[in-house]
């Protein structure tokens, strides 16, 4: 024995119109997230004269990397004399801390470039992201040698 629904044609358009509203919104709220990222990733990274003089780098940009375990740190070189104690001194490794949670990542990857920086060079630091405490839209304070650059975007 088959029965069969009798619904309105009243009922079925309320339901459409139901459908399509829930649909819109969920385009919209996704629509929205992706505009924000993208606001995110246009963030200018911020620059202090302190740190360059004292670091002898500049901060280009920081990436969440490897499914989020790692943190990408570039840099570029503006004295190379200077810039030696981020890679020759493993002691004076920048710390990445996130200005929202306070976390900090100090550990590297075991790499160093092993060779002379010029001046202009860019460079990279990888960190252990560890528990993914970093995420994309996070910004970060970089500390180098007892001064810090803050409020660097990640992406």
């Amino acid at each position: 024995m088959t029965s069969t629904i009798n619904i309105s044609p009243r009922a079925m358009a309320l339901g459409a119109t139901v459908a399509l509203a829930t649909v819109a919104l969920v385009a919209g709220s996704v629509a929205t997230r992706q505009e924000a990222k993208a606001a995110d990733s246009t963030t200018a990274v911020p620059t202090s004269r302190v740190v360059e003089s004292t670091a002898g780098i500049r901060v280009i940009s920081a990436h969440v990397t490897g499914d989020g375990g790692i943190v990408d740190l570039r840099y570029q070189v503006l004295d190379p004399n200077k810039a030696a104690i981020v890679e020759g001194d493993p002691s004076k490794t920048p710390t990445i801390t996130d200005a929202g949670t306070g976390a900090v990542l100090t550990d590297t990857a075991a790499m160093r470039h092993g060779h002379a920086m010029r001046p202009a060079g860019t460079y990279f630091l990888l960190y252990y992201n560890k528990e993914g405490v970093i995420q994309p839209g996070d910004f970060i304070n970089v500390t180098i040698d007892g001064v810090s650059l803050d409020n660097v975007p990640v992406t």
